[in-house]
């Protein structure tokens, strides 16, 4: 069902959604699986960057397995999104490469996901509301502050399908590439991020978060206050130094 890949070569783990004849639909089991694997990966200091995927060409994940939902208890309902929203909590970057449907949870999965690229068939849909429910593994408020209140409502309440091109301009993804080259693109800008400091994506990553629900003065504060504290790791040094050597960095993350 959920299937992790190593690179050791170029640091990077993935992890596959593969329950194709179900279109990838992630049930609960799934989700934690899920959300184990991501965990495993970042505390793994062998990796760097994380893709996950789905397989089989027609989806990323058509949402949750619907077919459990009258059989879940309250109890796992209050804390069933946690595990979708590891990527967003774990401190190296990670991608999601789309190829196909993303509906439901699957879009949630991906939202929670640093970097989104995709393909041109791609679609996007919250398909919640027709079914009598609403999302609630962090897709509403993800949504609501990507796009706005807009945008969120439009999508949200009609439950509409998104195709890719008007995800790529709302935001919702950050490219759109062919389908042969997605696995591609996804390694080159996994490699990409694999050769930058650890130790200041770690930063970034959290403090792109903080920002984002902080107020201004909040946020400068944050930034300059991050800023003096790399200032003093060996990330920094090398990398002033490359830059005036004209060499590549070389970084450990320290």
């Amino acid at each position: 069902m959920i299937k992790v890949e190593v690179d050791n070569e170029n640091k990077i783990g993935k992890i596959l959604i593969d329950r194709q004849e179900k279109m990838n639909a992630i049930t609960v089991e799934m989700r934690r699986e899920i959300g184990e694997k991501i965990i495993e990966l970042d505390k793994d200091p062998s990796i760097r960057v994380i893709i996950v995927e789905g397989v089989g060409g027609k989806a990323f994940s058509s949402g949750g397995d619907i077919g459990e939902f009258l059989s879940l208890n309250p109890e796992i309902l209050l804390d069933w999104g946690e595990d979708l929203s590891s990527s967003e909590r774990i401190t190296k970057p990670v991608i999601a490469a789309i190829n196909g449907y993303t509906f439901g949870a699957g879009l949630e999965l991906a939202l929670s996901c640093d970097i989104r690229i995709a393909t041109p068939k791609s679609e996007f849909s919250f398909p919640e509301i027709r079914l009598g429910m609403v999302p609630a593994s962090g897709g509403v408020t993800r949504i609501v502050k990507m796009l706005g209140v807009s945008r969120a409502t439009y999508m949200l309440m009609l439950g509409k399908r998104i195709d890719a091109q008007t995800a790529l301009q709302w935001g919702i993804i950050h490219e759109i590439v062919d389908e042969d080259k997605l696995e591609g693109r996804a390694l080159e800008i996994a490699k990409d991020l694999a050769s930058l400091s650890s130790l200041a994506l770690k930063a970034l990553k959290k403090i792109i978060r903080e920002v984002a629900d902080s107020p201004f003065y909040a946020g400068f504060d944050i930034e300059r206050k991050t800023f003096g504290l790399l200032r003093y790791s060996e990330d920094f040094k090398e990398g002033v130094q490359s830059f005036l050597n004209k060499r590549k960095p070389n970084f450990n993350g320290r």
